[in-house]
């Protein structure tokens, strides 16, 4: 019970937070100060099997995945949905994160990628 407790209120902080829409293919860039968070939105189908994962984590520095959870917009069987990463800025520099959403099998097709730029003072 505790757990599920947990998962709801950080999804309620999740949503409530300031958090940018994504398209296809989009740059984004974020100057953040060291301690502070972002939350990147975006969207998502889960029935089609695809997921966002992001690609290049062993390689970025400057910030940390925090939470990732999925939000569907409604409650009906394969609808959209939305994935929301927040990220915290932990070291002074610049980096690039990146994803893909993809259908994560081998052989799964690749659908979309998206790169932020981020710099931490």
């Amino acid at each position: 019970m505790k757990k599920i407790f947990v998962w709801v209120v950080l999804l309620t902080q999740l949503q409530t937070a300031c958090s940018k829409q994504t398209t296809a293919s989009e740059v984004d860039n974020y100057t953040l100060k060291i301690g502070q968070h972002v939350d990147i939105t975006l969207n998502a189908n889960p029935s089609t099997g695809y997921s966002w994962s992001w690609i290049n984590k062993a390689t970025v520095t400057t910030v940390d995945s925090v939470a990732a959870i999925s939000v569907s917009t409604n409650n009906v069987p394969g609808s959209p949905s939305q994935e929301i990463w927040r990220f915290k800025a932990v070291k002074a520099g610049s980096d690039s994160i990146k994803f893909r959403y993809a259908q994560p099998w081998v052989g799964g097709a690749v659908g979309e990628t998206r790169t932020l730029f981020i710099k931490v003072n």
